[in-house]
């Protein structure tokens, strides 16, 4: 595990003060020792209603005006202070985690996410114009998974969505997408196909999603269409009895290590990489809890879980004993 590296996530104004210059002093010293470039990946991941179809990581900024402006000052610009200070140094961004999808399929079933229309878009449009302009830094638009977005009707949504997205970022760009961050969809699951198993979803696992994405995004007119697939936990189909199942799931296992450019015949995969650090809960099992979530008190979630972001050992574990490859 120590041999590879995981993004660092920015999830609050504090651990992005905390770990985000920290991180990059560090990189630019081993780049510098070393001779060799050192990437650092970031998760921004701090929207003003974050989350707004779950309960288990709903942020620390509210869905109001004065949280947004607090979004961009005390977040956004911070982080591009950072960025334009440590400029010899690649970064990765993958950013908001759930936003965009949830732009997709939940603004008229959910009215959190109705709430939180407008803060997700600005705050996207904002991020794109501060970060997309500087060279040294990739960003990568979290696209869910197979199941969230890989119905043919919400993939046609979602071209329309990030092609909005990303031509309100202008003249800021953007390389691409991230998918299955910090999720178990499997990369590929032959044994599944478009039917009453899958909800007829024609896209039952990870590398038959990206492959209809890249088709679809590249038709809306989307100039940059790479994606970096998270394989933290991915590498074991889990107990889950439906695909939508996303919390502690029990049977988890550790997937492809990180690797870019990993598979053939794909060059706009530009990486397989450990977003989601394997060994962080997804959220409490605690049904008490302020923010618990249903999904964590599922049959298939793992038992008794702590608070979203904290240390998880039992799961840890389980994702080394069931890690594909093994390690």
């Amino acid at each position: 595990m120590k041999e590879y590296s995981n993004a660092i996530w920015l999830d609050s104004l504090k651990n992005m003060n905390d770990w985000l210059e920290k991180n990059l002093k560090g990189a630019l010293a081993q780049q510098s020792s070393s001779g060799k470039t050192v990437l650092t990946v970031f998760v921004v991941y701090d929207l003003p209603g974050r989350d707004c179809h779950a309960l288990a990581s709903n942020g620390e900024l509210l869905a109001n005006e004065s949280d947004m402006e607090r979004y961009k000052t005390e977040y956004i610009d911070v982080i591009e202070g950072h960025l334009k200070t440590y400029n010899s140094q690649p970064v990765v961004l993958i950013i908001e985690p759930d936003s965009l999808a949830n732009m997709v399929t939940n603004i008229e079933s959910t009215p959190a996410c109705a709430d939180s229309q407008t803060y997700y878009f600005d705050g996207h449009a904002y991020l794109i114009q501060k970060f997309g302009v500087l060279k040294h830094v990739a960003m990568y638009l979290d696209i869910g998974h197979a199941f969230w977005l890989g119905w043919d009707d919400n993939r046609e949504k979602a071209s329309k969505v990030y092609s909005e997205v990303i031509a309100s970022g202008a003249p800021g760009e953007v390389r691409g997408f991230a998918d299955n961050v910090a999720n178990y969809t499997p990369w590929e699951d032959p044994s599944l196909s478009r039917g009453p198993e899958t909800e007829w979803n024609p896209c039952p696992d990870e590398k038959r999603y990206l492959e209809a994405m890249h088709q679809d995004f590249t038709a809306a007119g989307i100039k940059s269409v790479y994606f970096v697939s998270d394989t933290s936990r991915n590498g074991k189909k889990t107990d889950r009895k439906h695909p939508g199942e996303w919390c502690n799931q029990t049977g988890v296992g550790i997937g492809a290590r990180p690797e870019a450019s990993p598979i053939s015949g794909m060059e706009y995969l530009d990486a397989f990489y450990w977003v989601k650090p394997l060994g962080e809960s997804d959220g409490t099992s605690d049904e008490s809890a302020e923010r618990y979530d249903g999904y964590c008190g599922h049959e298939t979630a793992m038992k008794p879980a702590p608070e979203a972001g904290q240390w998880f050992q039992a799961h840890f574990e389980e994702g080394i004993k069931n890690a594909n490859p093994p390690l």
